[in-house]
């Protein structure tokens, strides 16, 4: 969709997401935060497609990348460091995006 404008449909994810590819776009995945043993550190998030856990990203506290944001997509195996949350969400959403239609396989 382009605001309210259906720009195609396709029956499976794979076509959707090529769409995607093929524009530069990526999917949005829901995010929230990380959960580990019960608990949720600080800058921390998880994100999700559908029912399966995705990718996650965090603020890194200490060190020296202390301030930057680390990001992993679990699948396909892409992750990077860059300056904001922002971006780490940006990368997650589009390397799971570029796995789901192969982009980056050779």
């Amino acid at each position: 969709m382009d605001g309210s404008t259906i720009l195609g449909t396709f029956k499976k994810n794979e076509g959707a997401f090529q769409f995607l590819v093929d524009r530069g776009a990526r999917v949005w995945l829901l995010w929230g935060r990380t959960i580990v043993g019960g608990q949720s550190p600080p800058y921390d998030f998880a994100a999700k497609f559908q029912q399966d856990s995705v990718g996650r990203i965090m603020k890194r506290l200490h060190g020296w990348e202390a301030g930057a944001w680390f990001w992993t997509c679990f699948e396909g195996g892409a992750r990077g460091t860059v300056p904001s949350k922002d971006e780490a969400a940006f990368e997650v959403e589009r390397a799971y995006t570029r796995y789901v239609v192969n982009v980056d396989w050779r």
